[in-house]
């Protein structure tokens, strides 16, 4: 019998109240201008549930779970960073009534930092009075200190029908102190706006919708999706934009300051981003082919962002691993290979979906010596898993997390342990998996960094709360001894 297990968490409940307004650590695992429009604010405190025998303890002081200082409006994690200095930083979003607004989170000696915007958590809403497009999804920590985030913004929060529906892409840049980097941007907001957006039809939209950031040599470089701008186009195609340390559009990198890849006339995802140890970037996400498959995508190009035709077939490694779906969210380096991760099923749209892993070699070709067959697939009790994020162990075993499901009625946050070569480490809670009640029925991890000294892995994620419930979604940073 699969056992759940209870674990000792922090959660981040983010209260909002008005005020005015190198070298880096990434992860990356939807009006007036941004100078006047955007404001800040924040505060959060800690909370834990505590439980001995779940192997995830408290990021700090143990205890029990407490009530956020605000219970009644959502916030979660989706990407943690360690800085250079030991600091921690969490970062996703809280809302403000049905107003998202980007949100970060420090952490110092496994508590919340106070020092740092109000209360420790620096809140920036860039289209105040908008809805639920802003999140913080790509998080990077310069060796200084600043800390940038990114994710997509609506384009006017007064607009209605479709024009509602219409994102830009935004990177934020804080100082030390959690407030806005007037140096960078327009008073610490860049908004980059890649094309129109387009109405496929009354249920969808396709518009500008950014993900991952990472720190590149002379700047940085955020991921994104854009609506293909053919006459009779209806997809999305991956865009790789490259931003100046000062926040300005890089005309220097790529063409005018961008990469854009269209895998023939699929359904683009872009979903996180990356700089490896030599300066090359990579990027990966997912695309929908024209009879409906989904496959797994790794990008990869120069500092400057020109795609290196020696990886995959000119610059993008894209193959088919599951005959019905395989997302990739994430991707780490495994020497000169990379694992990647995220979820996936076979030809059968009944089939419910599993966490999986896989690896493509250093020339972008699958490596079908990986799992089983290429792809190693995590399935529980035959209900959704899903895997959102991974990094590699200092022993070179795989850690990946992500949500998994016992039963219909109930979502667990997830920690999964394989070993180099994709097969699950049977000694690591229930036979290579751990489940985690984060004490909601829609719980997950999305991010995941080991600590400076690699004896723990640092968690961000929510307890989910149930949509038709009066509770709230509360973020939540764990700890995960090695």
């Amino acid at each position: 019998m699969k056992k759940r297990f209870l674990g000792s968490i922090i959660a981040a409940g983010l209260a909002v109240t008005a005020c005015s307004s190198g070298e880096a650590s990434s992860q990356s695992g939807s009006s007036t201008s941004a100078a006047a429009s955007g404001t800040t604010a924040a505060a959060a405190s800690p909370a834990a549930s505590g439980s001995a025998d779940s192997g995830v303890e408290p990021f700090g002081a143990g205890g029990s779970l407490t009530t956020p200082i605000s219970p009644t409006d959502h916030d979660r994690y989706i990407s943690v960073v360690e800085g250079a200095d030991g600091l921690v930083y969490a970062s996703g979003f809280t809302s403000i009534g049905e107003d998202h607004a980007f949100a970060v989170t420090r952490f110092a000696d496994g508590a919340i930092d106070p020092t740092f915007g109000t209360g420790g958590t620096a809140v920036v809403n860039v289209a105040e009075g908008g809805g639920g497009a802003e999140v913080a999804r790509g998080l990077v920590v310069q060796s200084d200190g600043k800390v940038l985030v990114a994710g997509p913004v609506e384009k006017d929060p007064a607009a209605e029908g479709d024009a509602a529906k219409e994102f830009d892409v935004a990177v934020i840049r804080l100082d030390t102190t959690g407030a806005p980097d007037a140096t960078f941007g327009e008073g610490g907001i860049t908004r980059i706006d890649l094309g129109p957006g387009r109405a496929v039809n009354a249920e969808t939209y396709l518009t500008d919708n950014a993900w991952g950031l990472t720190a590149r040599d002379g700047g940085y470089a955020v991921f994104a999706t854009t609506p293909n701008q053919g006459a009779d186009r209806t997809d999305a195609d991956y865009a790789v934009v490259g931003l100046t340390d000062a926040g300005a559009v890089d005309t220097a990198f790529g063409t005018e300051g961008k990469v854009v890849v269209d895998l023939d006339a699929s359904g683009d995802s872009a979903r996180n981003i990356g700089t490896q140890s030599d300066g090359k970037i990579l990027a990966t996400g997912y695309s929908r082919d024209g009879d409906g498959v989904v496959s797994p995508v790794l990008i990869r190009m120069s500092p400057a962002g020109v795609l290196d035709e020696t990886f995959g077939t000119g610059g993008v490694a894209n193959h088919i691993v599951l005959p019905g779906v395989t997302e990739s969210y994430q991707w780490v380096s495994q020497g000169e290979n990379y694992v990647l991760a995220g979820y996936g099923r076979g030809a059968s749209s009944d089939e419910k979906v599993d966490l999986v892993a896989y690896r493509f070699l250093a020339d972008g070709s699958w490596d079908q010596t990986f799992g089983t067959a290429g792809v190693t697939r995590i399935d529980l009790a035959g209900q959704d898993d899903r895997g959102r994020n991974l990094t590699v162990l200092p022993n070179g075993n795989i850690l990946a997390v992500g949500s998994g499901k016992l039963d219909a009625e109930n979502l667990d946050a997830m920690v999964v342990q394989l070993d180099a070569d994709g097969a699950p480490v049977e000694t690591f809670g229930d036979g290579g998996h751990l489940l985690v009640d984060l004490g909601g029925p829609g719980d997950a991890f999305f991010g995941v960094t080991l600590t400076a000294d690699e004896s723990a892995a640092i968690l961000a994620g929510f307890r989910g709360a149930d949509p038709d419930g009066a509770e709230n979604d509360d973020a939540v940073l764990a700890l995960l001894p090695l």
